[in-house]
């Protein structure tokens, strides 16, 4: 009987906790940096092989009052090279404060996929590095935090966020050699508006 009542209660305070949810559609910035470069690549690091800015969009989910859980996918139609796309899922564990006014950290793993450039036909600093940021499917770490502001007009309010990424595996060849397999870091900056239930 004990542990039947203390399931229904842990059922009944979770479901409580889920009941706070949130909706944040955003947009931003993606600022990747060189890649760590294999001892045996070919190419030296030009500025031509560093991560530009580049643009993110996407939508949050977030549930749960102090500690929650948050899931979000991402698409950008421009990841560190003009040509280079990339879509990104993330699942994330928020702490954050309780109130309108709600500083947040964050912490979790997901998935980034990028593409758009195939091998180039000449050795183009520009074209080879634009092949190296399509490096297709890759695990991700993420860490952050941000702070919301709620119920500004009704449900709405705004969000600002800002996100390390760590993609600890990527790996690149050119002409049979690695060219990079010591991963890859980016920031993220973005802002967008927050849907409060």
């Amino acid at each position: 009987m004990k542990f039947l009542l203390r399931l229904l209660m842990g059922f009944f305070l979770t479901t409580a906790c889920l009941s706070a949810g949130e909706l944040i559609i955003y947009g931003g910035a993606q600022k990747p940096g060189a890649f760590g470069w294999a001892n045996t690549s070919p190419f030296s690091v030009a500025e031509e092989l560093i991560g530009d800015f580049g643009s993110t969009f996407g939508i949050r989910y977030s549930a749960g009052r102090v500690v929650g859980f948050e899931q979000s996918i991402g698409y950008s139609p421009r990841f560190a090279k003009s040509g280079v796309r990339a879509f990104q899922m993330d699942s994330n564990l928020v702490i954050q404060a309780p109130g309108n006014i709600v500083p947040y950290g964050t912490v979790g793993m997901g998935y980034i996929r990028s593409w758009g450039q195939d091998f180039p036909g000449t050795y183009d600093p520009k074209e080879i590095a634009a092949f190296v940021f399509s490096m297709g499917n890759n695990f991700a770490i993420n860490y952050g935090g941000g702070l919301k502001v709620r119920r500004l007009w009704g449900p709405l309010g705004i969000n600002i966020d800002v996100r390390g990424y760590a993609l600890p595996s990527v790996k690149a060849e050119f002409d049979g050699q690695p060219v990079t397999d010591k991963g890859l870091r980016f920031v993220q900056t973005t802002a967008g508006m927050v849907f409060t239930w």
